[in-house]
């Protein structure tokens, strides 16, 4: 005798990066096991590995989590847990006075991602009077390899290095998909620091999935606004 099947619903999202609408449905009681043992881990790679498989089961593949960036997959996990176990959540939040962490309740349905207009194409900087480069948002692999057991300068590096997606010259335009690492990485060295730094603001300010939360804290009293922002924070 077969058993019946518990019907799931099904909602719909915008994809920040790309304004692409999703078809998604909550994640199931066998998929939030999987998303608990990865916080318990503490490992962010364990982490990223679990929502991405969750990601990708919940919205039937039609999201390719190996070329998505970071807050897209933020704001994906945070839609898809708002849906799944409801929007008010618990996290942990520390005061800016006394440095101790409070327990604040949230509403994941308030969660924004600003993303610049147009962002899917790209945003062109200008290094010389004719050389230029053409910039996009890395995907999550990369933003996470760029930032293991690595000093902050070379994080900054390789994360610039990840982002340039053409290179021109005049009337030339060279595609960095097809040099190697070492060769896009010298590229980035040979820029001057005013050069380095009109490319390193891209990188700086990329979007990221963020909540405003105010709280008194329990410990000191203080009155916190604080903007949350980062996957971890919403893990859990």
């Amino acid at each position: 005798m077969a058993l019946p099947k518990v019907n799931t619903p099904t909602y719909e999202l915008t994809l920040p990066s790309t304004g692409q609408r999703v078809a998604y449905r909550p994640y199931l009681v066998k998929e939030e096991k999987i998303i608990m043992l990865a916080a318990e881990s503490n490992d962010e790679k364990q982490m990223v590995r679990a929502v991405k498989d969750v990601i990708a089961s919940c919205t039937s593949g039609d999201v390719d989590t190996n070329k998505i960036t970071m807050f897209d997959l933020e704001y994906l996990f945070t839609q898809l847990r708002a849906k799944s176990v409801g929007e008010s959540s618990d996290i942990k939040v520390k005061c800016r006075e006394c440095e101790k962490s409070n327990d604040v309740t949230v509403n994941l349905a308030d969660i924004t991602v600003d993303v610049p207009e147009a962002s899917n194409k790209g945003t062109v900087k200008k290094i010389t009077e004719d050389i230029s480069v053409l910039l996009r948002y890395p995907i999550v692999d990369t933003v996470l390899e760029s930032s293991q057991g690595k000093s902050e300068v070379d994080t900054a590096f390789d994360l610039i290095a990840s982002c340039i997606d053409t290179i021109y010259q005049g009337d030339e335009a060279f595609d960095v998909s097809e040099a190697s690492k070492a060769e896009v990485i010298e590229f980035v060295e040979s820029l001057s620091t005013q050069q380095f730094q009109d490319i390193y603001e891209f990188v700086d300010t990329m979007p990221s999935a963020c909540l405003d939360v105010q709280f008194k804290c329990a410990h000191c009293g203080h009155d916190n606004d604080i903007t949350v922002k980062g996957l971890a924070n919403f893990f859990s």
